[in-house]
């Protein structure tokens, strides 16, 4: 074994060993930076779990829309007067789906930007 000490990456050569602050600032600096990416991939996949939201509510109410009007219209022989109107009621009720949903999201929205202005500062 030889008693010479390693060489510094930060120091360009034989110099003493980095200090233990050294260590902790450059942790806390890795530790942001991945808390910022950990945050930004969070708020892509909540987004992409609103919009698949959204689109499984409106599309849900137009299927089942239409499915009640095609059950009652072979049912009273009424075709195709109450598929039509049922697919009306099932676009409306997804598209006041799909409002809901847009207020509830931005209201959430709020909220964390209230808290993040709270806590930074």
């Amino acid at each position: 074994m030889t008693d010479r000490k390693r060489p510094s990456p930060r120091r360009g050569g034989f110099d003493e060993p980095p200090r233990q602050g050294d260590f902790d600032e450059r942790l806390d600096a890795a530790l942001r930076r991945r808390k910022g990416r950990d945050d930004q991939e969070a708020g892509r996949s909540a987004a992409m779990g609103a919009g698949l939201r959204i689109a499984v509510e409106l599309s849900a109410a137009v299927i089942v829309g239409a499915g009640i009007g095609i059950v009652l219209d072979r049912w009273l022989g009424t075709s195709p007067w109450l598929l039509i109107a049922f697919f009306i009621v099932g676009c409306a009720a997804g598209f006041l789906n799909v409002y809901r949903t847009a207020q509830e999201l931005d209201r959430q929205a709020k909220e964390r930007r209230g808290r993040a202005k709270e806590r930074d500062g």
